[in-house]
C-alpha cells in the first residue's frame, strides 16, 4: 500500500513537474490560425459599428492573445468620417481592450463635406480600446488636408477629447479660406 502511494506521488511529480528537464515547459505557440477572416461588431440596435479583417490570425492558448498579420479595422462614424486602422502586425490581448500595432501604421479618417481627410503615420502604437486612448513612443506624422504636423511621442484620449505630442514638435497649418 505505501508503495502504492509513493508510486502514484512520483507519477504525479512527473507528470506535473516535468522529469528530470526532459519534459517541455508550456510554450507561447499557436492553437489556430484563421486565414482571411473578418470579424463584425453591431451595437444593442443591430448597427454595425466596426469591421476588423485581415489574411492571418494565430490564436494562443497559453494567454488567449491573437497575432494578427496585415491587420485593417473599419470603424463607422455617424458624420461620414469613417475611421481606418492599418499595420503590419497587430497583438491583441485576451478580452480584446488592449492592442499593439506594429510597422507602417495608419490611422486614417475620411474626409467628410466639413473636414479634410485626416492622416496619422507611425511605426507603432498601442491602443487602449475601452479608454479610448491610442499612444506611442515613437515619430509621428499627421496630416489634415494641407497642415502637417511631426513629432515624437503621441498620446490621443478620444474620450476627453485630448492631444498630445510629447516632444521634438514641428508643424505647418494651412488655415482654409472661410466662405
Amino acid at each position: 500500500m505505501a508503495f502504492l502511494g509513493l508510486l502514484t506521488l512520483w507519477l504525479q511529480y512527473t507528470v506535473m513537474e516535468g522529469s528530470g528537464g526532459d519534459a517541455k515547459p508550456v510554450g507561447h505557440d499557436p492553437d489556430a490560425v484563421v486565414e482571411n477572416f473578418t470579424v463584425q461588431r453591431l451595437d444593442r440596435s443591430g448597427k454595425l459599428e466596426y469591421t476588423l479583417s485581415a489574411p492571418k490570425m494565430m490564436h494562443f492558448a497559453d494567454d488567449g492573445s491573437g497575432e494578427v498579420l496585415y491587420p485593417r479595422l473599419f470603424q463607422v462614424a455617424d458624420d461620414g468620417g469613417n475611421f481606418i486602422v492599418t499595420a503590419n502586425r497587430g497583438l491583441i490581448n485576451r478580452q480584446g481592450e488592449e492592442a499593439f500595432l506594429y510597422g507602417n501604421v495608419l490611422l486614417l479618417r475620411e474626409a467628410t463635406p466639413q473636414r479634410a481627410e485626416f492622416r496619422v503615420r507611425t511605426e507603432f502604437l498601442h491602443v487602449l480600446a475601452e479608454e479610448g486612448v491610442l499612444r506611442t513612443d515613437r515619430s509621428v506624422t499627421i496630416s489634415e488636408g494641407n497642415s502637417l504636423l511631426t513629432g515624437v511621442g503621441m498620446v490621443v484620449n478620444k474620450n476627453e477629447q485630448q492631444f498630445t505630442l510629447q516632444s521634438r514638435v514641428k508643424g505647418i497649418f494651412d488655415v482654409p479660406t472661410r466662405k
